[in-house]
C-alpha cells in the first residue's frame, strides 16, 4: 500500500534498507529486523506477496528481493538480465535468444520466465500495477521489461509462488514486481559501455535522472531518461562452439529396410550438418543431373558430396559446409532503446496524496535470419530460359523432361527483421490514511491507460506466386520470359512477371529481385485502460493480536487493433505473414485478503498466524471464475519458522489466443502419411503453420501448494536461510497442437482436421496424387495439463569483516540460491505425458509442447566485499547438467524397440555449464567508477543439437546458456 506524504517516505527508508541488509532476503523482514521494526517510527512495512501491509508480518509465499545495491553490484545494460541471475528463472525470452524468428514480432523483447512455464504465466507489475503486453502472440503475450525505467528501479521482488487471489491472472508460477523509487531528490546519472571478448555486440547505455521537493516539501517532481544501444552478435563469428553445427538425427542405420536394424538407436547426436537439398546458387537434387550445382555468376559444378542423408533434408558429412544456413542467423539482435519517465505527487493534505505518472518507451530491434530457401521443392523443366545448353542435352540423352532443384537463393540475400515497438502509459491517483473503527487505515485509488504500438517488418521475403511464376521461363523470340505471359491462354497472363534465374550466385538483377522479394509488416495497437481501489487496515484484535484486511476491486479493458498488408493476410510471403488482429475484452474483479493471528507468545507457537484471500472475477469473454490463497506461517522459536500455502490460481486466455487473425511460422518438417511411396514418407520443410484466435476459451485453473522453512538462528547474527518446495498443478492449459499432429490426425479420418491443411497444386511430374503441403491451419484449445514441482534454497549472510579481521572495515556479504527441477511434464491431448525436466534441447519431436523445458538445477553464489569506497563481487552461475527428454532411452546397441513416447538415442546427455563473473566499483564524493567481466573464464557452452522439427540448426537455441562468452563493461556514476 501507498502511504501519504512523509510518512509514506519513512516507510520507504526501511524497506530499502531491509533489502540492502538482507541482499536477496527469501522474506522481506527477518526475526532481527522485525525487532528493529518495532521500535522505529514508522507506519508500515510493505511485504510484495500480499496486499497486507503489516509490521513485522513475513508472508507465507516466499518473496526473493533483489535491492538497488545488487542490482548496481550486477551492473547489466537491462535490468532483466540481473532478475534472470535467480535461479528460478529458466528459459526467459530476450535479444539473445528466437533471433531465426520472423512471425512472431516479438524479437528483441525481454520477458521473464518463472519456472519454466513461459512468459505468459509470469506475472509482471511495476510499482504493484498491471503492465501491458508487448505482443499477443502466445507465447511473448507478457510485458517487455525493456520498456521500464532502468534508472529509477530501486528494488525487484520475486514471489515464487501462485498469487492470483492476490494480483489476479497470469500469476500461475508467480509474480515480480518492479518498485519505482518515487521520492528521489538530487541529479544522477550512469554512462556505461562494454563488448565482447570477440569485439562485438558493443553497447552504450546512458542514464540521467532529477527529483525535486516543491511547495514547502508537499510535492515532489521526478523526470528520467534513458537511452541504450546494442550492435549485436553475427551468426558467422570466431566463438569455438559456433563453428561446427549439431543436430539431432536420424539414425541413418535404424529400420526395417536393407542394412538396417531396430536394435540400434533410432536417433544420433552429430557434427558436420547441413542441408541436404539446397546451396546458395541452387543445386539438382532428382535425375541424371543430381548433384550438379551453381556457383557465382552461374559457373557449374558437378560432383556436390551429399554425405549421408539422415531425414529431415539434413545431410552428415560431405560437402554439409557449403550447404550450411546456420552461421548466418544472429546470435544476438542489435538493439535501440529509448525511456522516458515523468511523475508528479502533492500532498492534498496531510492524509491525501496526489500523484500523476507518464512513461514512454520506444525499442527497435534488427536481426538476420534464414535465407529464402527452396528446399528440393522447385520443380525445373527443360525448356527453362534459364538452364545451360549442356545441361539440356544432357537431359535430352537421359529422356528427362524436368527435375527437382532446391536453393537458398543467395541473390535474394536473407530475411531481414526490423521489430519496432514504441509504448505510452499514464497513471494517476490518490493514496492516503483515515482512522475507522478506532484504528488507522490506508487506501489508494488509480486509474492507468497504456498503449504499445507494434511495427514488426521482414525485409528480402520472397513473394511465393511470383517465385514460383518467375522461375518458371521460357524463350521467347530469344528473350527470357515467364510462362504465365508466353501461354496462349492471355488470362494467365502476369504483366509484371520478371523471369528470375535460378542457376547461380549473382546472375539476377534488380528488376528481377523486386518481383520475387518484398516487404512484410503488420501494424498492430495493443490497449489496456484500468481502473482500481484498495483499502487496508487492522478492524479489531483477536486474543492473539490485530487481524489485518485488505480488500480492493479492479476493472480492466484490453483490445488489439491493426492491419497487415495485403500478400501477408494472404500468406503469399516465404516468411513473416502477418495477420491483422482485431478483438476486446473486459474483466471486473473484486478481492478480500486477511491475516489473522492465532497464537502469540506461547511455548509451542511464538508466532502463528492464518493468511487468507479470495478473489472474484468476471471475464466478458469466458465467465466467472474464483481463486483463493489459503496459508500459515509458524514460529515455534525465535530462529526458525515454517509456511505453507495453498492456491488456486488462473490464466485467462490473452488477445491472441483469443482473437488474433493468424500467427503464421514454419510448420518443420512434416511428415505427411499422403505423400508415401513403398512406406517411405516424403518430407516436407516449407510448409506454414498458422494458429488462429479462439474465442471459446476458458481460463486456465493451476492448484499450487508451497511448503517451506526459513532459519535465522541467533548465535549467528546476519545469516538466513530459506528451504522452499512448489507443486503447481495445472489444468486446462491453452496449448494450439502442432502441424504434424493435424497432419496425422487427418490421416486417421479426421475430416474436421483435414479442411485446416490447403496443399499445393500438382506440380509437373509430380508423382504423387497430392500436391504439397502449403500451410496448416491450427486453433489453440483447453486441451492439456502441465504439472512442476521442485525445491527452492537461499541463504544470505552479511557480518562486518572486523569480527574476523580485528580493525579491517567494511561487510562481508555471501549469497547462495539453488532451484531444483523434480518434475516439469506436459499431458498431451492423448493422454501421452511427456516430461519436460531437465530437457535443454529444444526437443519438438518427442514432446509437441517443447517449451515447458528446464535444466534440472540451477544455482547462484555471490561472494561481495563492501567497503566505505570500494566494492568487490564475484558471482559463480551454475547451470545444471540436462538431457534432450527425459522420455527418451539411451542406448548404442541392443536397443529396445523405438516408441513415440519413448525414443532411442545414443547420447542423451547434454553437459553442465559454470561461468565466474567478477565485479568491483570505487566511489568518490560525488561519482563511482564500476565494471564487470562475465564469463571471466570465457567457458564455452555445451553442445546441443538442433531439433528434428527444424531443416536447419538454429545455433544454441536454449536461453539458460551463456552462449556469449566473456563480456567487459565499463561505466561511471554520479550523484549530486
Amino acid at each position: 500500500m501507498t502511504l501519504s506524504g512523509m510518512a509514506r517516505r519513512r516507510a520507504k527508508v526501511l524497506a530499502l534498507s531491509t533489502v540492502s541488509a538482507t541482499a536477496l532476503a527469501t522474506v522481506a523482514v527477518t526475526n532481527t529486523q522485525a525487532q528493529n521494526i518495532e521500535s522505529a517510527p514508522l507506519d508500515q512495512v510493505v511485504v510484495t506477496g500480499s496486499r497486507i501491509t503489516r509490521d513485522g508480518y513475513e508472508a507465507p509465499t516466499p518473496v526473493s528481493v533483489l535491492g538497488a545495491d545488487e542490482l548496481n553490484a550486477l551492473n547489466v545494460v537491462n535490468v532483466a538480465d540481473a532478475v534472470n541471475v535467480l535461479p528460478a528463472f529458466s528459459g526467459s525470452a530476450n535479444p539473445r535468444s528466437a533471433n531465426g524468428n520472423l512471425s512472431s514480432g516479438a524479437t528483441g523483447v525481454s520477458q521473464l520466465n518463472l519456472r519454466g512455464m513461459g512468459t505468459n504465466r509470469t506475472l509482471v507489475l511495476l510499482d504493484g500495477k498491471r503492465y501491458i503486453n508487448a505482443a499477443i502472440t502466445s507465447g511473448n503475450s507478457a510485458p517487455d521489461v525493456n520498456s521500464f525505467p532502468n534508472a529509477l528501479i530501486e528494488r525487484v521482488d520475486v514471489v515464487t509462488g501462485g498469487a492470483s487471489a492476490a494480483y489476479g491472472s497470469d500469476a500461475l508460477s508467480g509474480v515480480v514486481n518492479f518498485v519505482i523509487d518515487h521520492d528521489f531528490t538530487g541529479f544522477k546519472g550512469e554512462v556505461q559501455t562494454g563488448m565482447t571478448k570477440y569485439e562485438d555486440d558493443k553497447s552504450i547505455s546512458a542514464q540521467l535522472t532529477y527529483g525535486t521537493p516543491f511547495a514547502g516539501g508537499r510535492g515532489h517532481f521526478l523526470i528520467s531518461g534513458e537511452h541504450t544501444h546494442s550492435d549485436g552478435i553475427e551468426g558467422t563469428n570466431d566463438r569455438p562452439w559456433a563453428k561446427l553445427p549439431a543436430a539431432v538425427i536420424v539414425n541413418p542405420n535404424y529400420g526395417t529396410g536393407a542394412g538396417q536394424s531396430t536394435n540400434v538407436p533410432q536417433y544420433l547426436v552429430r557434427r558436420d550438418v547441413g542441408l541436404v537439398a539446397g546451396t546458395p546458387g541452387g543445386i539438382i537434387t532428382t535425375g541424371a543431373l543430381r548433384g550438379t550445382y551453381f556457383g557465382p555468376n552461374g559457373t557449374i559444378h558437378s560432383g556436390y558430396d551429399f554425405g549421408t542423408n539422415v531425414g529431415n533434408n539434413f545431410q552428415q558429412g560431405g560437402d554439409w559446409r557449403y550447404s550450411r544456413i546456420e552461421d548466418g542467423i544472429d546470435i544476438a539482435g542489435s538493439v535501440d532503446r529509448n525511456v522516458g519517465y515523468l511523475r508528479t505527487s502533492y500532498d492534498l493534505t496531510d492524509n491525501v496524496n496526489a500523484y500523476i505518472e507518464g512513461q514512454y518507451s520506444q525499442t527497435r530491434t534488427t536481426n538476420t535470419a534464414n535465407p529464402n530457401r527452396r528446399l528440393g521443392n522447385n520443380t525445373v523443366r527443360i525448356d527453362n530460359a534459364y538452364l545451360p545448353d549442356s545441361l539440356r542435352q544432357q537431359l535430352l540423352d537421359a529422356g528427362e523432361t524436368t527435375f527437382r532443384m532446391g536453393t537458398t537463393n543467395a541473390d535474394m540475400e536473407r530475411f531481414y527483421g526490423d521489430y519496432r515497438r514504441s509504448l505510452y502509459r499514464v497513471a494517476g491517483g490518490l493514496d492516503g490514511a483515515f482512522d475507522a473503527l478506532g484504528t488507522s487505515w490506508n487506501w489508494d485509488t488509480y486509474v492507468q491507460h497504456s498503449k504499445t504500438t507494434l511495427e514488426p517488418r521482414t525485409y528480402n521475403n520472397g513473394i511465393t506466386p511470383n517465385y514460383l511464376k518467375a522461375i518458371d521461363s521460357v524463350m521467347v523470340n530469344n528473350v527470357p520470359t515467364c510462362r504465365v505471359n508466353a501461354d496462349a491462354d492471355p488470362s494467365n497472363d502476369d504483366p509484371a512477371c520478371v523471369p528470375y534465374n535460378l542457376f547461380g550466385i549473382g546472375v539476377n538483377d534488380q528488376s528481377q529481385l523486386d518481383y520475387v522479394v518484398g516487404f512484410s509488416y503488420r501494424h498492430e495497437v495493443l490497449q489496456q485502460d484500468v481502473a482500481a481501489f484498495n483499502v487496508s487496515g487492522e478492524p479489531f484484535n483477536s486474543w492473539a493480536g490485530p487481524v489485518s484486511l485488505a480488500m480492493g476491486a479492479e476493472h480492466r479493458i484490453e483490445k488489439v487493433s491493426g492491419w497487415a498488408t495485403d500478400r501477408d493476410e494472404a500468406t503469399q510471403f516465404f516468411a513473416g505473414n502477418y495477420k491483422a488482429t482485431q478483438g476486446k475484452f473486459n474483466v471486473t474483479e473484486g478481492y478480500v485478503e486477511t491475516v489473522v493471528p492465532l497464537a502469540r507468545d506461547l511455548k509451542a507457537a511464538q508466532e502463528l498466524d492464518l493468511n487468507a484471500a479470495v478473489r472474484a472475477t468476471d471475464y466478458s469473454t469466458s465467465g466467472y471464475v474464483t481463486t483463493w490463497k489459503g496459508g500459515l506461517t509458524w514460529r515455534p522459536i525465535e530462529d526458525l519458522r515454517f509456511r505453507f500455502t495453498r492456491s488456486r490460481d488462473i490464466r485467462a486466455p490473452n488477445l491472441g489466443e483469443l482473437f488474433t487473425g493468424g500467427q503464421s511460422g514454419s510448420g518443420g518438417t512434416l511428415q505427411d502419411p499422403f505423400r508415401a511411396t513403398n512406406g517411405i514418407p516424403e518430407l516436407r520443410t516449407q510448409a506454414f503453420s498458422t494458429t488462429k484466435g479462439n474465442p471459446n476459451l476458458k481460463p486456465e485453473e493451476a492448484d499450487t501448494t508451497g511448503f517451506g522453512v526459513v532459519l535465522a538462528p541467533r548465535f549467528l547474527p546476519g545469516f538466513q536461510m530459506a528451504i522452499d518446495y512448489y507443486n503447481i498443478d495445472v489444468s486446462g492449459s491453452v496449448q494450439a497442437p502442432i502441424a504434424q499432429k493435424v497432419v496425422d490426425l487427418c490421416f486417421q479420418g479426421n475430416a474436421i482436421l483435414c479442411q485446416a491443411i490447403t496443399r499445393e497444386p500438382l506440380a509437373p511430374g509430380d508423382p504423387f496424387s497430392v500436391g504439397q503441403i502449403f500451410e496448416v491451419i491450427t486453433q489453440p484449445q483447453n486441451l492439456i495439463g502441465q504439472k512442476a514441482s521442485g525445491i527452492d534454497v537461499e541463504t544470505s549472510y552479511r557480518f562486518p569483516l572486523s569480527s574476523i579481521a580485528g580493525s579491517l572495515g567494511g561487510n562481508m556479504v555471501i549469497r547462495a540460491m539453488a532451484s531444483r527441477v523434480l518434475k516439469l511434464e506436459t499431458q498431451d491431448t492423448d493422454g501421452t505425458i511427456y516430461d519436460g525436466n531437465g530437457v535443454v534441447g529444444g526437443w519438438g519431436a518427442i514432446s509437441p509442447f517443447a517449451g515447458l523445458t528446464s535444466p534440472k538445477l540451477r544455482g547462484f553464489l555471490s561472494v561481495s566485499y563492501q567497503g566505505e569506497a570500494l566494492t568487490v563481487t564475484t558471482i559463480v552461475r551454475y547451470t545444471g547438467p540436462g538431457v534432450y527428454a527425459n522420455g527418451f532411452i539411451e542406448c548404442a546397441t541392443d536397443c529396445p524397440v523405438s516408441m513415440t513416447a519413448a525414443p532411442t538415442i545414443e547420447d542423451n546427455d547434454i553437459a553442465g555449464m559454470t561461468t565466474l563473473d567478477l565485479s568491483g566499483s570505487y566511489k568518490f564524493d560525488s561519482f563511482e567508477l564500476f565494471g564487470t567481466v562475465e564469463n571471466l573464464t570465457n567457458h564455452q557452452p555445451p553442445m546441443i543439437g538442433g531439433s528434428l522439427t527444424n531443416s536447419y540448426w538454429q545455433g544454441q537455441g536454449n536461453a539458460d546458456y551463456d552462449r556469449v562468452g566473456r563480456q567487459y563493461r565499463m561505466g561511471v556514476r554520479f550523484n549530486f
